[in-house]
C-alpha cells in the first residue's frame, strides 16, 4: 500500500484556464507607492535620455502661485519614432538591444513619473518628424487608456521654448502634470525650490559624475513661472566625484582586489582610503561621509550605489570605517547576476558574494580584511584635536542669516571655523542631543522632533531659536577632545532637563 501523499500540482486535476486581469486603479495605486524620491525618479529620466545620445539635459520646475505645478526633462537625444514612443509608454517596455543602455526594466518613465506627477506626457522629435503621449491615472483606471498626440501639439511642446535645447529637429520632452507628491513647505516655494536644488547638486552630481567629468553630459536646472516668458537664468550641476581626493592617502593605496564569486566569476574591487580630516565636498557627500563608506557600484559608467557594505559587515555607518571606499565597475558578463532595485540606488548582490570578499586578496597577496583594517587605522590616526580645536559654528540645519551671526566675530577668522552640522536624527535611549566631535556634528533626537516643532512641519533648517540656543549651550564642549567627569556630569544634566521640556511641548 502506498501511503506516500502527493506533493505536485501536476497530480491534481485542473479546471479550464481563464484570464485574471489585474484592476488598473489598484495597480497604478500600488506601483506610486514603490517609493521614488524626486532624485531617484529624475535619475532614472536623465537614463534614459543618455541612452537616447543626450549631451545636454534641462530640468525645469514650473511653479505658479505658491505651488510647483509641472515639471520638465527636456533632452537633445535622437528622439523616438511613434513606435519608439508607442513601446515607452508601455509598461513593461521592450528590452532594448544595446548592452550599454543605461534601462533595465522598462518600468521607471512610468514609475518616477506618476510616483510624483498624476499625468505623464512625453513628445518626442526624430529628423523633424514628431509625436506624443499621455498617460494620466483616470486613463489608466479606464483599462490602459494612452491618448495620442496629433504631430502638431507634439510640434509646438518640442518648438519649447527650452533654452539652452534646440530641440526641433530631435529630442524629448518628459513633462509631469498634476504634481500631487511634490508639496511646498510651510517656509514657502522659494526655500522649496532651493532645497530641492541642493539635493539635486548631491544625487546628480554624484550618480552621473563620469559623464559630467568628461563633457559627454550637461545637466542645467532652471525655475520658470508658469504661462510667463522664459528667462534664461539656470545652473548647472557639477560632478561630485566620490574618489576625488587631492592625493593617495597612504603610500599602500589604492589597491585592486580580485573577487571571485563561484557561479558568477571575477570582479574587481578598487579599495580606497580618503585622507583624514577632509573637509572636501566630495569627501563630504551632504555631511554624510560615515554613511557613504563602503561599495560604489558602476553599471555602465553610471554610479548605482553609493555607500554600504551590502552585508559584509552588522552596523555599516560606524564612523571608523569612514575613509573606506570601494570602486566596482560591474562587468557586462555578471549583469544577470548582480540585480538592481526597481529605483536602481542599490545593488542587490549574487549568493557567495560577501563570503568572495571576505577572501580576496590583490596580486601582492594584501587581503581585503586588511585593507579595511587600515582605513580603520588611518581614521584612528588622524589628528583630531587640530580639528577640534578650531571655533566651531553652526553649519547644515540653521538658516544661513543665523549661522553667519556665530562665525561674523569669531577669532582668528574663518580659516580657524569649524562648521558643525545640526541634525535630527535616532538616539538610542533618552538623550535630547548627543555631541560627535570626530565627525563635526550636533545630534538632536528625533523621538522629541514632533514635540518641538509644535505642529510645524519638519524641514532641514527647522526650530532656528531651539537650535541656536542649544549651540550656544554646548559650542564650547565641541572643542574638546574629552571632557572631564564633571562636565560630562553636566551634559548629562542638562540633557535630562532638555528631555523633560521637549515632553511637555504641545505636538
Amino acid at each position: 500500500m502506498n501511503n506516500n501523499v502527493a506533493c505536485t500540482v501536476d497530480l491534481i486535476p485542473l479546471a479550464p484556464k481563464e484570464s485574471v486581469i489585474p484592476d488598473p486603479g489598484r495597480l497604478i495605486f500600488a506601483l506610486r507607492q514603490i517609493g521614488y524620491s524626486l532624485e531617484q525618479a529624475l535619475s532614472d529620466l536623465i537614463d534614459n535620455a543618455i541612452s537616447a545620445g543626450a549631451t545636454n539635459v534641462l530640468i525645469r520646475f514650473i511653479w505658479k502661485g505658491e505651488r510647483i505645478v509641472a515639471l520638465a526633462v527636456a533632452d537633445d537625444g535622437t528622439g523616438m519614432s511613434q513606435d519608439d514612443l508607442r513601446n515607452a509608454m508601455r509598461f513593461g517596455s521592450r528590452e532594448r538591444l544595446d548592452h550599454s543602455s543605461l534601462g533595465k526594466f522598462g518600468l521607471g518613465l512610468k514609475l518616477a513619473s506618476f510616483s510624483h506627477a498624476r499625468t505623464l506626457t512625453v513628445v518626442s522629435s526624430r529628423d523633424r518628424g514628431f509625436s506624443g503621449r499621455r498617460w494620466t491615472l483616470e486613463g489608466i483606471r479606464r483599462n490602459w487608456e494612452c491618448e495620442t498626440l496629433s504631430a502638431p501639439q507634439a510640434e509646438q511642446v518640442c518648438a519649447g521654448p527650452w533654452s539652452p535645447l534646440n530641440l526641433r529637429e530631435n529630442g524629448t520632452v518628459v513633462l509631469w502634470d498634476h504634481i500631487d507628491k511634490l508639496p511646498v513647505s510651510s517656509r514657502g516655494l522659494r526655500f522649496t525650490l532651493a532645497m530641492l536644488h541642493r539635493r539635486l547638486e548631491l544625487h546628480l552630481g554624484l550618480h552621473f559624475h563620469r559623464f559630467l567629468q568628461t563633457g559627454a553630459l550637461k545637466i542645467q536646472v532652471d525655475q520658470q513661472e508658469h504661462g510667463e516668458q522664459e528667462h534664461q537664468i539656470r545652473s548647472e550641476i557639477l560632478a561630485l566625484d566620490p574618489f576625488a581626493y587631492p592625493a593617495e592617502s597612504t603610500d599602500d593605496y589604492p589597491r585592486t582586489f580580485t573577487v571571485r564569486i563561484a557561479g558568477v566569476g571575477e570582479v574587481a574591487a578598487e579599495g580606497h582610503i580618503w585622507p583624514p580630516n577632509s573637509e572636501l565636498p566630495e569627501y563630504r557627500l551632504g555631511n554624510r561621509a560615515a554613511a557613504r563608506q563602503g561599495f560604489y557600484f558602476y553599471r555602465n559608467d553610471r554610479l548605482i550605489q553609493a555607500g554600504g557594505w551590502n552585508g559584509l559587515i552588522q552596523n555599516e555607518a560606524e564612523p571608523h570605517g569612514s575613509l573606506a571606499r570601494v570602486r566596482i565597475d560591474l562587468p557586462l558578463s555578471c549583469d544577470a547576476s548582480f540585480s538592481l532595485n526597481v529605483q536602481k540606488s542599490s545593488v542587490i548582490v549574487p549568493p557567495g558574494f560577501v563570503e568572495a570578499v571576505q577572501t580576496a586578496a590583490d596580486p601582492e597577496g594584501v587581503t581585503f580584511e586588511r585593507y579595511r583594517q587600515s582605513a580603520v587605522q588611518a581614521y584612528r590616526n588622524r589628528d583630531l584635536r587640530a580639528i577640534v580645536r578650531r571655533t566651531p559654528i553652526p553649519g547644515d540645519g540653521l538658516p544661513a542669516q543665523v549661522a553667519n551671526e556665530f562665525g561674523r566675530h569669531a577669532p582668528g577668522g574663518e580659516e580657524e571655523t569649524r562648521s558643525i552640522a545640526m541634525l535630527w536624527e535616532q538616539i538610542e535611549g533618552e538623550d535630547f542631543f548627543r555631541l560627535d566631535q570626530e565627525q563635526g556634528r550636533l545630534l538632536l533626537n528625533a523621538r522629541y522632533r514632533d514635540k518641538v516643532l509644535a505642529g510645524l512641519d519638519p524641514e532641514p533648517e527647522d526650530v532656528p531659536l531651539v537650535k541656536a540656543l542649544v549651540f550656544c549651550l554646548l559650542g564650547s564642549d565641541l572643542m574638546t577632545v574629552k571632557s572631564s567627569v564633571k562636565r560630562r556630569r553636566e551634559l548629562a544634566r542638562i540633557n535630562r532637563i532638555l528631555a523633560a521640556a521637549a515632553g511637555l511641548e504641545r505636538g
